[in-house]
């Protein structure tokens, strides 16, 4: 039963619609995605647009997403790190097959994708060995005109400077040596020939200013009781010429073949065939 605005001892709000909670916000969600559709349905002709006026350049992915491409001419979602590897080259499902261009993975499957993420992963390391031998090239040259300078200031080759340079090393360092250890004998007997000079104690001091001077006499070091003669400049000595060197450092050199038996003469024997006398014979020779 409806009663009137007169009955009421208050005043009465006008009469508004009445909605569920969730229904405004389906109205407010529909809204958004219908504004969502048209704007991509605008960039759709757009993009129909622009192929229709270039009919000659091939259909390119399209419909950018986060980080997922939209492929148009395979119809898939790629990732954007992938997309540059994706070609019209399928993924065969092994090398026989890529031999034969015989059976591959269709487009979007998991195979499909791993055989894309093996493309990258080979680019990769071609780029990373290309620049790594880029980086080696920069200091093997760097190198040589190092070598090139000091050879120049020693007045030999590139070849020969690291031998002249270890042998003059070690030569230096022997030389301290001998001059640590023979430096104590000569100061001793120049402290002899002062006390003789001064008289004292002259018998003593002849006595040891002989047995110094015996000591002097025998006094020897070898060199390679200091210096390693394992090194480098030791067992190659560096007589061979540098243009032999050269064509010694060939990368393309066959090995040389050695005969198996090099102390004594192969001797090729031939076998005599042994003469088998016919029945005929036979009986003549009976």
């Amino acid at each position: 039963m409806l009663r009137l605005e007169e009955e009421y001892n208050f005043p009465i709000p006008p009469e508004r619609s009445r909605r569920p909670l969730g229904v405004v916000g389906a109205i407010t969600d529909s809204h958004m995605t219908q504004d969502r559709l048209s704007r991509q349905r605008s960039r759709d002709n757009l993009l129909s647009t622009s192929h229709t006026h270039s009919p000659a350049t091939t259909p390119q992915p399209i419909l950018l997403k986060e980080e997922e491409t939209w492929h148009e001419k395979l119809g898939i979602w790629i990732p954007n790190d992938l997309l540059p590897y994706v070609t019209d080259e399928p993924v065969y499902i092994s090398k026989r097959q890529a031999n034969i261009k015989g059976q591959h993975f269709s487009p979007g499957c998991g195979f499909w994708f791993d055989g894309i993420r093996k493309r990258k992963e080979a680019h990769e390391l071609a780029v990373r060995q290309q620049k790594e031998h880029e980086a080696w090239e920069v200091k093997r040259r760097a190198q040589e005109e190092e070598l090139s300078a000091r050879a120049k200031l020693w007045g030999t080759s590139s070849n020969r400077i690291e031998y002249r340079e270890d042998m003059c090393k070690d030569l230096t360092k022997f030389q301290d040596h001998f001059h640590k250890k023979i430096t104590p004998l000569a100061d001793r007997r120049v402290v002899l020939h002062n006390r003789l000079t001064q008289g004292k104690n002259v018998y003593k001091t002849n006595k040891q200013l002989l047995q110094l001077e015996q000591e002097l006499g025998h006094f020897n070091i070898d060199y390679f009781s200091v210096i390693d003669d394992n090194s480098p400049q030791y067992r190659y000595k560096g007589h061979t010429s540098d243009d032999t060197k050269q064509l010694e450092l060939r990368p393309h050199k066959r090995p040389p073949i050695l005969p198996e038996y090099t102390d004594r003469h192969h001797i090729e024997i031939k076998k005599m065939r042994l003469d088998i006398m016919s029945p005929e014979d036979s009986k003549v020779f009976a």
